[in-house]
């Protein structure tokens, strides 16, 4: 059997989903991004939305309220502010449009922390460009 790359998703409060995966296909402002086992390493915002999770020759979901995914070669850690998982990916999408549309503090917090993270990656990016940066 092939190697699987670890996949977890963390919240500020609790480890949502932590298993081994064939690849994943996540959200970001620039369109659905698909990750593999062996993939050079890397950092991306991804916005709220549906992940797919292909494991095996079963889908699942995932659902976050957007974040940071960092994946090397074997792992990737989704960090975000609010995270569901399931089979059906119209009920995972309906539980997060009913946590985005009652936020409670910590969430309400990290949408503004989201602009910051956007920032962020922009200015690695830039810095890293233009040969000032260490680079991942």
């Amino acid at each position: 059997m092939r190697e699987q790359l670890q996949f977890l998703i963390r919240t500020p409060r609790e480890t949502v989903l932590e298993r081994g995966i064939r690849g994943l296909r996540v959200p970001t402002v620039s369109g659905q991004v698909g990750i593999r086992r062996g993939a050079e390493p890397l950092l991306l915002v991804v916005e709220a939305g549906l992940i797919v999770v292909h494991a095996g020759g079963v889908d699942s979901f995932a659902a976050s309220a957007g974040g940071l995914l960092e994946c090397d070669a074997q792992r990737c850690v989704l960090y975000t502010p609010f995270a569901v998982t399931g089979a059906a990916d119209a009920d995972v999408l309906a539980a997060l449009d009913r946590a985005l549309a009652t936020p409670d503090g910590e969430l309400a917090v990290r949408r503004h922390l989201d602009e910051l993270e956007r920032r962020i990656v922009r200015e690695l990016g830039h810095r890293n460009r233009r040969g000032q940066g260490a680079g991942w």
